[in-house]
């Protein structure tokens, strides 16, 4: 006879039956397509891809109840209210860039609804924190929290899949108890040793298991020195919203703007770093990886990795430069008539 051990009863089993006939909640949306209520969101890319930007665009497009990005297909229905954790950059460096934001999206008319914290300490790790954050969102009806960035606000965050998934479970009870959407930002894992990453943008976030706990990713890539391109890919429970590019409108050094246009996923592919190398190399290959580096088609690790990935895919090859242990990288078939050095050589490459 198997005795059970002493604990809570079972009164949590319940026939499908009764399951199923529990009224279903009609979806909510923050953002129409993009943010639902109550999920976990992951803004993540590699440094500098404008990741903050996207998030306090985020959080000022939901306190003022406008479209984030300029973009239609994203405007709220309100305003809500919105708090805003700024743990990665000083105070002193984020109250102009968040000021300057807000004077062009509201004048001098500084939204209620718009609530933050910065260089505080918070600590995701602190039972005491997360008690008083949650106390706080109830007693100010907050419905979307951003975190900028997680490697700031907890030691789990780059420390493998059974750490992350503790620092999920604190955010996900969060969410649960208190109905809130959270965005978090975090950066893209490392290039692996031999320099390949295979997989989907959704899954390269450091740490693992962010890809498993967050239900809306969106992957954040510079294309160019005031450009980005937001790609939402792999959402939980809905359907992808349409990637986009958007651009930052400066005035005296700060970003005052962030306009957005819509894209398809197509077109998206090809703003990317891996477009941008294949076209420039049907135009200018066969080319070394240092060339492309110098022609500004991205950091030189994102190159690597890039690069490796369009090999294996066919979509690339290669052959021996004038250098001992260099390589040549070319789209097979394209057409160059250009003279040639170690950048190009004029030749016609066959599949």
């Amino acid at each position: 006879m198997i005795i059970a051990p002493a604990g809570p009863t079972l009164d949590y089993l319940e026939p499908l039956s009764t399951f199923l006939a529990e009224e279903d909640t009609p979806p909510r949306f923050i953002f129409p397509e993009l943010l639902p209520y109550g999920v976990l969101a992951l803004v993540h890319g590699e440094p500098r891809a404008r990741k903050s930007l996207f998030g306090a665009e985020l959080a000022l497009s939901a306190a003022t109840g406008t479209a984030p990005f300029g973009l239609p297909r994203f405007e709220p229905a309100e305003p809500i209210n919105v708090w805003y954790v700024q743990e990665e950059d000083p105070r002193d460096l984020t109250r102009p860039r968040l000021r300057a934001l807000v004077r062009e999206r509201c004048g001098e008319q500084v939204p209620e609804t718009f609530h933050v914290t910065v260089r505080r300490g918070v600590d995701l790790d602190d039972a005491f924190w997360v008690d008083g954050i949650v106390e706080r969102l109830r007693a100010r009806d907050i419905k979307l929290l951003l975190f900028d960035a997680a490697r700031r606000l907890s030691a789990k965050t780059d420390e493998g899949p059974g750490k992350v998934r503790e620092l999920i479970a604190v955010l996900r009870t969060i969410v649960t108890t208190t109905g809130v959407s959270i965005v978090i930002v975090h950066h893209d894992v490392k290039p692996a040793t031999n320099g390949q990453d295979q997989r989907r943008r959704s899954q390269r976030a450091s740490g693992g298991d962010w890809f498993a706990g967050c239900e809306c990713p969106i992957h954040v890539e510079r294309i160019g020195d005031r450009e980005s391109l937001a790609f939402p890919q792999d959402y939980k429970f809905s359907a992808d919203p349409a990637p986009f590019t958007f651009r930052c409108v400066v005035r005296d050094g700060l970003v005052i703007q962030l306009v957005g246009e819509d894209t398809d996923t197509d077109v998206a592919e090809r703003a990317g770093v891996r477009g941008k190398i294949v076209d420039w190399l049907a135009r200018n290959g066969p080319a070394s990886k240092t060339a492309m580096k110098k022609a500004g088609l991205g950091q030189w690790h994102t190159i690597e990795v890039v690069v490796a990935a369009l090999e294996k895919e066919g979509k690339l090859d290669s052959g021996p430069g004038r250098k001992a242990g260099t390589s040549l990288y070319f789209v097979p078939g394209a057409t160059v008539s250009a003279p040639g050095d170690d950048s190009r050589n004029g030749a016609v490459h066959g599949s």
